[in-house]
């Protein structure tokens, strides 16, 4: 049993961890509410009849703009994997971990997973910025400590999901704390148990978007100026719906109608009814009149403008919007129009990767017990998989060419990745190519 130093220090810790994530799981919980199309929109007192003031319009931008950068960035496994990590991510799960991280990094800044040591392997668990939090080191980018919640007061899964509420706003029931020396369990919020950390780096990692000194949690895709637009949309898409009503249902009004000869101050119609007004005793009768019809038309070219700043701010097409466009005339203008989301998913690959890679190198340790990084892993490198659609005509003519120009290019893992093969795939027949030269028809063919 640890000493009382030990467990103060850890209790402190939590304590303080636990009202940090209480402060930042709000603002990260907003994000999800406007990835979910689940954000109330505001009042602004002005147009909006009462009963209209409980709608909630359906803007599903905020996924669009996450949805079309993590369907582009998809981990392929290490490069020069000589010691067998890419059989242990396969043995936990952790390509599916690493794929559930990435979405929530998209959409709050961040993501945490934990590498859980079991007695012969190691379990890996994503969190979001709402169930975890730390303290980050910024020289090297890991945590020096973290807490991660394992279990909420009062959260039925089943119900949050039929609500569609979230655990914003919940208290923590069990939850662990990492530190570079333990692992400290908490049940019911008191100290369980402690486990030592042998690898002396805490076994929480953060997984960050845009990571900068001032935003050490990273910056969402869905960003404070992408939220007012939507904010916009919304508001636009209720006086949509009220113009809507107007527009089937005109407005009459009645001039020189006699005083008393309604009981209320207001005379109303409905469809289906139809007005019976007659004459008076001089004959005279009153004027019907209908005002004139609201044009629905300017809202959507007012959609559309705040389609184009939504765009801008998040490196979209209008294609992606659901617009309908110029149909690009090959696949190469097709990548010119998304030449800013290229530039933004190579710029999450390099964060990722490197975040990635030290979740492997934790994980490796964990199971070795060591606190040193084996000489292995030290050389292995994120690979992914093309950010768009290869054509492997075209790609293959590319490499007949650069062989031509640089023979030694043949055979290589760089020439088949060209090709749109996996990093082990390319791995593989790289080996192949290196122990059957004289059989490299491409080789030949450059010669």
């Amino acid at each position: 049993m640890p000493d009382n130093e030990i467990i103060l220090e850890l209790t402190g810790i939590a304590q303080k961890l636990l009202l940090k994530l209480q402060t930042l799981a709000w603002p990260a919980g907003e994000k999800y509410c406007y990835f979910n199309a689940n954000q109330n929109v505001v009042d602004l007192g002005i147009s909006m009849p009462k009963n209209f003031r409980g709608l909630k319009p359906g803007v599903g931008w905020a996924s669009r703009a996450v949805n079309t950068l993590s369907d582009r960035i998809n981990f392929d496994g290490f490069a020069n994997d000589k010691v067998g990590i890419n059989d242990l991510l396969d043995d936990t799960g952790a390509f599916t971990v690493f794929g559930k991280a990435k979405s929530d990094a998209l959409i709050a800044g961040c993501a945490f997973i934990a590498v859980l040591p079991t007695e012969d392997s190691v379990k890996l668990l994503p969190f979001t910025a709402v169930e975890a939090t730390g303290n980050i080191d910024q020289r090297t980018g890991l945590l020096d400590s973290g807490l991660a919640v394992l279990r909420w007061y009062q959260y039925d899964p089943a119900d949050a999901n039929a609500r569609g509420w979230s655990k914003v706003g919940l208290v923590p029931q069990d939850y662990a704390v990492f530190t570079k020396d333990y692992t400290a369990y908490f049940i019911n919020q008191q100290l369980a148990w402690i486990t030592v950390n042998p690898t002396k780096r805490p076994l929480l990692h953060v997984i960050t978007h845009r990571q900068s000194a001032d935003r050490p949690f990273g910056k969402s895709r869905i960003s404070n100026t992408v939220r007012r637009i939507i904010d916009e949309v919304g508001r636009l898409k209720v006086r949509y719906e009220i113009a809507a009503e107007f527009y089937s249902t005109p407005q009459r009004y009645v001039n020189g109608l006699a005083d008393g000869s309604v009981d209320n101050a207001t005379l109303e119609a409905a469809l289906g009814k139809i007005w019976t007004i007659t004459k008076d005793e001089d004959g005279e009768k009153p004027e019907i009149g209908q005002l004139a019809q609201m044009s629905i038309n300017q809202f959507s070219d007012q959609k559309k403008d705040l389609a184009r700043d939504f765009c801008a701010e998040t490196a979209l097409t209008l294609r992606n919007l659901g617009y309908e466009t110029a149909n690009p005339t090959s696949a190469e203008s097709l990548s010119a129009m998304s030449d800013d989301l290229l530039l933004e998913a190579q710029a999450c690959q390099t964060e990722f990767g490197r975040e990635f890679r030290e979740i492997a190198i934790s994980a490796r340790m964990a199971i070795d017990k060591t606190d040193t990084v084996p000489s292995g892993l030290r050389v292995i490198e994120a690979a992914w998989k093309p950010v768009f659609q290869i054509d492997v005509a075209s790609a293959g003519d590319a490499a007949y060419k650069l062989i031509q120009a640089m023979p030694e290019l043949a055979g290589t893992t760089t020439l088949y990745r060209m090709l749109g093969m996996n990093v082990r795939e390319a791995e593989e027949l790289a080996e192949k190519s290196r122990n059957a030269r004289p059989n490299d028809f491409m080789r030949t063919e450059a010669q």
